[in-house]
């Protein structure tokens, strides 16, 4: 015997969690990328902020998602593709801005993690 409603519901629990974890890591991601300075950070933390929104709708009232199942996944999917095409626009430009920097900068640097290697690690 199948049960539609059971199905919807546990459908809807499942899509939800996925969705949220992802939302999570997107808001994460986020961070870092403002953390290396890129000046765009924001979308990508709406297009999190808003998939966390569509997921808990989803896991909150399956129910209700159950009526308008197809609409939830639907904006839920959209908003997690939309990020992760902003995030590889962001990661292309970040990689490209590494690039520039000079191979004394680079020598710095890398100098100075391996002193701090030496320093943890003793």
């Amino acid at each position: 015997m199948s049960h539609p409603a059971l199905s919807i519901s546990v459908m809807a629990f499942y899509i939800g969690f996925i969705i949220l974890f992802r939302s999570v890591s997107a808001i994460g991601f986020a961070m870092d990328v403002k953390r290396y300075g890129d000046k765009n950070w924001g979308v990508l933390l709406v297009l999190g902020i808003l998939g966390t929104i569509f997921s808990f709708i989803l896991i909150w009232n399956p129910v209700f998602a159950g009526m308008s199942m197809v609409v939830l996944i639907a904006l839920s999917f959209m908003f997690a593709g939309l990020f992760s095409i902003a995030l590889a626009f962001q990661l292309k430009r970040l990689h490209k801005s590494s690039k520039k920097i000079s191979a004394e900068l680079r020598k710095r640097y890398d100098d100075l993690v391996k002193d701090i290697d030496r320093e943890w690690y003793s």
